[in-house]
């Protein structure tokens, strides 16, 4: 070997020794701080995984972790949650609650930045928490079904980041317009002084605001069926759910299936009772027809079972049993299931039924008893960026003709 040579392999040998050392060490630091580095994924404002047909909060582990991981913030750990009305955190173990009640503050605080845990959980478990929060908190209408996290070496989740559907800029006057609709709709529902009556006004103007459209913005969102007027499943659940709320009924979100496809509705107790209510359906099937139908008003889990099924979240929820608040005990007569064809097609056939007059809530839904007083407002907040443009996938039912 000429002399060239030798110096050219022993500076070679020094550059290969220099290489080991750097990913030895690097490796050694890795570990000591217990930190999985993942490549980190282009997530846009909006959220790189809102496009999911169930409406579940869907979480990518995306989150590149460097040096020392922070102190937990705003971990919301005084907060105190009533079972009643926030079920899905008590189907949660104890470190579960205590992130359910940090991505609350979290995201109520609009906190775009990562975060550090307050517990440890594993992905699922983080699924599930931050999945119970969205069920349970529809007023939160500015929450992404996406969001991104981190874990360390063990598997365990370290650190969280949120995304937002609506801009910064733009969400205090997306709050007033989401609370004054919230407000026109409970200050006609309370003209009545029965909750069935309460409930029939808040499902008949949330059928009578809103129209179906899988295109539709913040659509996994009550804002898009309260504000925009344009929704699919989950808004029309959510925007029921928070309504109700409001009037201080109990009021659930459900996720699981119709027909075969994703979809979302409610349960509410009316009486002491719990009972099965899909605004959607009902929306749509009273599109088809052409007036007001009833046929998934107040239905046992029997009865809404024939075509819906909850999911294993939801599955935990209460059973619903009572007939005494149906539609048909309390009203008379509606469109029943069994006069539908929900094959794809969704019409109505020619079976023997007739339908009643809607009841006096359907009247004007905005100026109930009479009253001549116009309140509109359904405008949506000025011109959203593009973190306010999201738009998120079906979650079952097609509208109209398609149905």
């Amino acid at each position: 070997m000429s002399r060239s040579h030798k110096i050219a392999a022993f500076f070679k040998g020094i550059i290969i020794a220099f290489a080991i050392v750097l990913v030895i060490e690097g490796g050694y630091l890795l570990y000591q701080n217990g930190f999985i580095s993942i490549d980190i994924l282009q997530m846009s404002n909006v959220g790189a995984s809102t496009n999911t047909p169930t409406g579940d909060m869907e979480g990518d582990d995306s989150l590149k972790l460097q040096g020392d991981i922070a102190e937990p913030v705003n971990t919301g750990e005084d907060l105190t949650f009533d079972a009643s009305t926030y079920p899905y955190r008590e189907l949660l173990n104890e470190n579960q609650q205590a992130i359910y009640n940090q991505i609350y503050t979290n995201a109520l605080e609009y906190n775009t930045e990562t975060f550090t845990l307050a517990a440890s959980v594993d992905s699922d478990e983080l699924s599930e928490a931050i999945n119970a929060v969205y069920n349970d908190h529809p007023e939160l209408f500015w929450l992404n079904t996406s969001y991104k996290y981190g874990c360390d070496k063990s598997g365990n989740v370290v650190q969280v980041q949120l995304s937002y559907g609506i801009s910064s800029s733009d969400l205090a006057t997306a709050k007033t317009n989401f609370d004054n609709a919230i407000a026109t709709i409970v200050s006609g529902a309370s003209a009545y002084s029965s909750d069935i009556e309460k409930e029939l006004y808040v499902h008949d103007a949330i059928c009578d605001l809103t129209t179906y459209d899988t295109d539709s913005s913040l659509n996994q969102s009550a804002y898009s069926a309260l504000v925009m007027g344009s929704t699919v499943c989950a808004g029309y659940a959510r925007a029921f759910q928070v309504v109700c709320q409001e009037l201080g009924m109990t009021c659930y979100y459900l996720t699981g299936t119709a027909d075969g496809g994703d979809h979302a509705w409610n349960i509410i107790a009316v009486d002491g009772d719990f009972y099965n209510v899909d605004v959607t359906w009902d929306d749509s099937i009273s599109e088809s027809y052409g007036s007001s139908v009833y046929t998934y008003f107040n239905l046992t889990d029997s009865a809404i079972g024939v075509d819906h099924t909850r999911g294993t979240f939801s599955s935990k929820l209460p059973a619903c049993t009572a007939t005494a608040m149906s539609y048909t005990n309390v009203y008379g007569s509606t469109v029943e299931i069994d006069d539908i064809t929900n094959n794809g097609g969704g019409q109505i056939t020619d079976g023997n039924f007739t339908i009643s007059e809607p009841p006096e809530p359907v009247i004007d839904w905005k100026n109930p008893k009479g009253d001549a007083t116009s309140n509109d407002n359904n405008n949506p907040p000025g011109e959203m960026g593009p973190e306010g443009d999201t738009r998120q996938d079906d979650m079952g039912m097609q509208r109209g003709p398609g149905f």
